[in-house]
């Protein structure tokens, strides 16, 4: 998709009605081949970004990710004595338009948080009366704050004054443009779409005034010793591509945009070559594939002739010259609005459906427009209070990005929130995905998610624990990633993401870790609290081979875990009182039939029928479907639920169509009483659990 930058910043409609493909194509009409980006060693703590160094010394460098930094961004830095000095914070303070940029940047915010609520509001298929009452309350009225506000700010920035001519025309540029018209009755797509085309208009206004050029990797500098101007083109956002120009002035230190009439199409990975002769030539590039392949490769060489510069005309020369101030963003299940398309949510159609669902079957919900690439070896959440099923999850061979897909339970329906970022050359590894803030103040992915994230009932919101450092948190009424905080010794250790398991409990999230220590999560401290322990001791979670859950009649946390390898399953569950603090090896009843297991590492606990339910079969290479075992709380013993589900032959053994192993997740719905599940490819699937008619005891 792309999107012009140029016109009314503050618009209500910004699309130029064109859209990319799934593949861009060459100047000899044959189709380029998608492909990988090399990969680069995240030990060093810059990646991604550009420097220029001259023979005089001196030089700049831009761009990039920083992976220490506050806000993920290296900045702006300079060559002083050998050395790289960042100077962000003197263009700060020398920015005449700094403090119209921050307020115009916190209106984009705001925007973006009041887009989440209406977008919410529509995925819950109410119907049209009580939605056209709660969008009265929940959305209206923070709408009309905010066009209060985005009208003083126009108005600000077509009065201000004693600013030099390019400090009046950046101005004037933000302040161009009209209003959105606010949500009439109930929230329609449309509005939706008009909001984020606002929230987007403010961002390239906000990024007008300010001192430096927004974030980007994979963007060249080059040097044009005829003006003595540094020179960067486009570069990629992670979730835009955008084909911009900006020059800096060494001798001033100012960074400077530049609106030529029209531009390279937006691109990343290009080079930038001074000619000496006052212009600058670009060569080559690579555009989005949005690709939906296995492990297939994100990006496509542009193939579209060479670009001319000239710094001092500020023109662009070139075969395929189009609009500047452009963005291009993913397309098909990575954007949001592919998941807004054909009919309006309805939540009364689907309950009626659940009402027909038969006992003690595992069901496919099929939801129309379901998440891409695979989340493998990850897990799902379930967040009660809004009613969702939060995923985030993949990493290695599977999906790389920073998204946090909202399942609504209410309406069979996948909500995507932002346009899907990737990291560069470490998409699809494993122990190499960046740490730290990325260019938008997001996580990276880590090498899987397996359980190391869950949903904190005290705060509502989403933590995630599998980075080494910090552990990030992700709001669901914002929908985005808002703050992250240090992690205590005990959670921090290498490749934590395998082992650290979540849980949720009435007490908050608990963390369990490889040594088999508990951590309590307490949100207005902003900490994880060791847990004293007492009585046996508790067993580590061991990668693929463990998993817990929270049984709320009891109020006690039980632990399931397999020695790694291919030793059956002992059958043993621990258990931890929250209250008591007393760890207890349960040693229940009819263990060899666990031992039977194909795993152990996902499971729920069904408070209705007071069973933990396990995400897996009892393994024997049938070729037709197997109990599926479960722990009685009631009766501490292992047992058989004969539950359906469908099963297709495979070559080597059954393939099981149902919400297992380790790229599962399963959850317990106390609104519904049923138990949901989600697969790697983003299946959802719901059982209506009987557990006195399901009891089998074998095949």
């Amino acid at each position: 998709m792309i999107v012009s930058g140029r016109g009314m910043v503050l618009c209500s409609c910004f699309l130029v009605g064109t859209v990319c493909g799934p593949a861009a194509r060459a100047r000899d009409g044959k189709k380029n081949r998608p492909y990988r980006l090399k990969t680069l060693s995240v030990k060093q703590p810059l990646l991604w970004g550009a420097k220029c160094r001259l023979p005089d010394g001196r030089g700049l460098a831009f761009g990039g990710q920083d992976r220490s930094s506050a806000d993920g961004r290296p900045h702006t830095r300079v060559l002083v004595d050998g050395s790289w000095r960042a100077i962000h914070r003197e263009l700060r303070k020398a920015n005449a338009l700094q403090g119209l940029r921050d307020r115009a940047w916190r209106l984009r915010n705001e925007i973006k948080d009041i887009r989440a609520v209406a977008r919410r509001l529509w995925f819950r298929g109410l119907p049209a009366e009580e939605e056209a009452g709660m969008a009265a309350r929940q959305v209206r009225p923070a709408q009309q704050a905010f066009l209060k506000a985005l009208g003083a700010l126009i108005g600000d920035l077509r009065a201000a004054k004693g600013l030099g001519d390019y400090e009046v025309g950046q101005a004037r540029f933000a302040a161009a443009g009209k209003l959105i018209r606010p949500i009439q009755r109930r929230v329609e797509a449309a509005d939706i779409r008009a909001m984020r085309e606002c929230q987007v208009r403010i961002a390239v206004a906000a990024e007008a005034l300010d001192a430096e050029p927004p974030a980007r990797a994979l963007s060249p500098i080059a040097y044009d010793p005829r003006t003595k101007l540094f020179v960067i083109f486009g570069g990629d956002h992670l979730d835009y591509l955008t084909n911009d120009t900006w020059v800096f002035d060494p001798a001033g230190r100012q960074w400077r945009q530049r609106r030529p009439t029209s531009a390279p199409a937006p691109r990343a990975g290009h080079t930038l070559t001074a000619s000496g002769d006052g212009t600058i030539k670009l060569t080559g590039g690579f555009t989005y594939y949005s690709n939906t392949d296995y492990c297939g490769g994100q990006y496509v060489d542009l193939s579209d002739g060479d670009y001319t510069y000239d710094v001092a005309k500020n023109t662009w020369r070139g075969a395929r010259l189009q609009p500047g101030d452009a963005r291009v963003y993913r397309t098909g299940p990575f954007h949001p609005g592919f998941y807004m398309q054909g009919d309006r949510p309805d939540a009364a159609a689907f309950e009626a459906t659940l009402k027909e669902l038969p006992a003690n079957q595992w069901v496919a919900t099929d939801p129309p427009y379901r998440p891409r690439l695979n989340r493998d070896w990850g897990t799902a959440v379930i967040d009660t209070r809004r009613d969702m099923l939060l995923r985030w999850s993949g990493g290695h061979s599977a999906h790389g990005g920073t998204d946090v897909p909202h399942f609504h339970f209410a309406t069979n329906r996948w909500e995507l929130a932002y346009p899907v970022e990737f990291p560069l050359g470490q998409l699809y590894s494993n122990t190499s995905y960046p740490g730290g803030y990325n260019l938008n103040l997001r996580p990276g992915m880590t090498g899987h998610t397996y359980q190391n994230y869950g949903f904190d009932p005290i705060s509502g919101n989403m933590v995630q624990t599998g980075h080494y450092e910090h552990f990030y948190v992700y709001d669901p009424n914002r929908a985005d990633w808002v703050s992250r905080g240090p992690k205590p010794k005990g959670m921090q250790y290498n490749s934590c993401f395998y082992t650290l398991t979540l849980c949720t409990t009435s007490k908050g999230l608990l963390c369990w870790t490889k040594d088999g220590r508990l951590y309590l999560y307490k949100h207005a401290a902003g900490e994880w609290a060791a847990l004293e322990a007492t009585g046996a001791k508790l067993p580590g979670a061991v990668v693929d081979h463990s998993t817990l859950a929270f049984d709320s009649r009891r109020g006690r946390v039980l632990f399931f875990v397999k020695a790694y390898g291919k030793a059956p399953y002992d059958g043993q569950v621990y258990e931890f009182g929250l209250e008591s603090g007393r760890v207890a090896a349960l040693s229940p009843a009819n263990a060899a039939l666990a031992s039977r297991a194909a795993w152990i590492d996902r499971c729920c606990y069904d408070p209705v029928n007071d069973v933990v339910l396990m995400a897996t079969y009892l393994d024997r290479d049938s070729q037709r479907w197997t109990p599926t075992p479960a722990y009685d709380c009631a009766r501490n013993e292992w047992t058989a639920l004969s539950l359906k589900y469908d099963v297709k032959p495979a070559r080597y053994r059954a393939r099981r169509a149902m919400p297992h192993g380790h790229s599962a997740g399963v959850m317990f719905d106390p609104k519904r009483k049923l138990i949901w599940g989600t697969d790697t490819n983003s299946q959802v699937y719901a059982l209506k659990l009987h557990a006195p008619t399901a009891r089998a005891g074998g095949d």
